[in-house]
């Protein structure tokens, strides 16, 4: 194909883009004024390529989710198979990839083995919230429906979930949100809420779910939420005894603990699933991403016995779970999902990933540890944040220069992921959450455009 006529369908498509597709997260005046976003025809292993050709090592997963690469044949495969066995049908009856994935899950989640399908990371959490809400009412305690959450925690766009989000941009011009969620101090240790360090701190926020539990009543709070670590948060990392100590809490005052795994979930963080990891028991698990790697639409919410038994009764008792999605447990997206998970334990990238995460950060840390925009790099597995501070007096650097920071590693062929709409001046941290199955060739790649974007900033 010619330049010319590249140029021109390029130029056709990005019309046709401006004229009709509205982009997440994105403010669309600059595409009127010439700017256009890059428009992806293609990906294998840890690369994309644009319709002009150009090729990008994609660090981000897509967001956060194509776990084990573009371009897997067999996952297309397994779709296809699948459509032509049995394209649709819904869980109020069953089907036998739903009763495999459900199996499947419960193996790597033997506290949680009851499962409910949905289609993304937001209705895994709103099937959470109302199943913690319904299962304190038929255990007598109808009072107990309060969520806490914690501060620059992200749990999802949806109404509910996103009144548990404590990411204020997120929420500002949509509120009233739902009432009942209220949020605790986040695990921030570079900017602790409390102007403290480890571990003389006595982990002041984790203790702050007690206070705020205290605060609301305990007779009305029905559950905490938490990503093990907070990821569009900043990467958020919290000290290894954390989890432990909130699980604690959780117990002490009579509720659930619900653990968000949506982005931390599928061997991201080096673990199948990051809580199990800190050795914590979770009532309820909620997970999507990595599920399928992005192959297909699906999310999923786990539960206890205990949980699942309280919703048990005569058929006409109304105990049962009222709550429904169309595409709940679709049967191309389970069986994608099987296969994904077939290649992660088969080319065992739970632990690929912790070995490059560990890669990672030493690296990082040897090419911009001296850097003088450089205040923290942290991470866990291939969950990885980097926070670009002022070098002057060490605040926050403004949305611009994380804007051209990114745009600065795009042209490198990086692309790489930032906090975007968390806080008011407090979006500054790059975010870096490959492929697990990136080599370490790459992820120098990746490190030495770092270092170069950073100096030409």
């Amino acid at each position: 194909m010619s330049t010319d006529l590249q140029t021109t369908m390029t130029q056709e498509m990005q019309q046709l883009d401006q004229a009709h597709l509205w982009h997440p997260l994105t403010q669309h005046q600059p595409y009127q004024m010439g700017f256009a976003p890059l428009i992806i025809t293609g990906g294998s292993r840890c690369t994309v390529k644009d319709m002009n050709g150009k090729e990008y090592l994609d660090v981000a997963a897509g967001l956060w989710c194509v776990n084990v690469g573009y371009g897997r044949d067999e996952i297309a495969y397994a779709a296809l198979e699948q459509m032509q066995t049995l394209a649709y049908y819904p869980l109020t009856q069953s089907h036998p990839k739903a009763i495999h994935l459900g199996a499947k899950l419960a193996e790597y989640l033997p506290n949680n083995p009851h499962v409910y399908f949905s289609n993304s990371g937001s209705e895994a959490n709103e099937t959470a919230f109302k199943m913690v809400r319904q299962y304190w009412r038929q255990k007598g305690f109808a009072s107990k429906y309060k969520i806490i959450s914690r501060h620059r925690g992200y749990h999802g766009s949806t109404m509910g979930a996103l009144s548990a989000t404590g990411q204020s941009e997120r929420t500002r011009d949509y509120e009233p949100l739902v009432p009942g969620f209220s949020q605790a101090a986040a695990p921030y240790c570079f900017r602790c809420s409390f102007h403290m360090e480890y571990p003389t701190c006595q982990m002041q926020c984790a203790e702050d779910f007690e206070r705020r539990i205290q605060i609301e009543g305990a007779e009305n709070v029905a559950a905490i939420i938490v990503e093990p670590i907070t990821a569009g948060g900043g990467v958020l990392v919290p000290p290894v005894d954390y989890l432990r100590r909130v699980r604690e809490i959780a117990d002490k005052y009579h509720l659930l603990l619900i653990v968000d795994e949506v982005v931390t979930g599928f061997g991201r963080t080096g673990a199948m699933f990051a809580h199990t990891d800190y050795g914590v028991r979770a009532d309820v698990v909620t997970m999507a991403k990595g599920l399928a790697s992005g192959y297909m639409p699906i999310g999923a919410t786990a539960v206890s016995d205990e949980i699942f038994e309280a919703f048990l009764g005569e058929p006409e008792s109304g105990t049962h779970l009222r709550h429904v999605n169309t595409f709940s447990g679709h049967p191309v997206a389970c069986a994608v999902a099987l296969k994904n998970l077939e290649i992660i334990e088969r080319e065992d990238l739970v632990s690929h990933s912790r070995r490059m995460g560990e890669y990672l950060i030493s690296q990082l840390q040897l090419r911009l540890a001296a850097h003088r925009m450089v205040g923290n790099i942290r991470g866990r597995g291939l969950l990885v944040g980097v926070e670009i501070i002022d070098a002057i007096d060490g605040s926050p650097v403004q949305d611009a220069t994380m804007k051209s920071i990114a745009a600065n590693l795009v042209n490198r062929g990086i692309l790489a992921g930032k906090t975007t709409d968390i806080e008011a001046g407090h979006n500054n941290v790059l975010i870096f959450a490959p492929p697990l199955i990136i080599t370490e060739s790459e992820i120098d790649c990746l490190c030495d455009a770092v270092k170069s974007a950073l100096s030409q900033i």
